[in-house]
């Protein structure tokens, strides 16, 4: 089973947030390799911008980025132009944001039905899953 992890779940962890202790368990599960998943470069991207909104240093954000390298059980995958565009539609029909819906879209180019996210406007669409890090790890055990 393949999931994608939206940018929420790594920002918990890395600006210390309340839900970063069960974040940090599940991304570990895909750190050893045993779940599997991606996320795209445009959220690696806007985690990138949050931490340094949130005042975190250079070496912190590269920190970061390294530490994607590290993951047995995650893929970065590249969202085209032609991608982009057709995230568009996805703003009107859906009533989504553009990170959402280029989220969205990134789901549907991949064939995944689960993201795991804390971000309740993918509750609206009725074809995937979202499920919280805590659901998941109800569900494993």
């Amino acid at each position: 089973m393949s999931y994608l992890i939206d940018a929420n779940i790594f920002l918990e962890v890395e600006l210390g947030q309340e839900k970063g202790l069960e974040s940090k368990v599940v991304l570990t599960k895909f750190r050893n390799g045993e779940l599997y998943g991606v996320i795209s470069d445009f959220l690696v991207d806007a985690i990138v911008i949050v931490m340094e909104n949130y005042g975190k240093s250079g070496k912190d954000i590269a920190m970061f980025l390294r530490s994607l390298n590290g993951y047995d059980g995650l893929a970065i995958v590249y969202m085209s132009l032609e991608s982009k565009i057709y995230a568009t539609g996805y703003m009107a029909v859906h009533g989504l944001d553009f990170d959402d819906a280029l989220t969205y879209q990134c789901l549907k180019e991949h064939g995944i039905e689960i993201i795991i996210s804390y971000d309740a406007h993918f509750d609206r669409l009725r074809d995937i899953k979202r499920l919280t890090p805590n659901m998941i790890l109800r569900d494993i055990r």
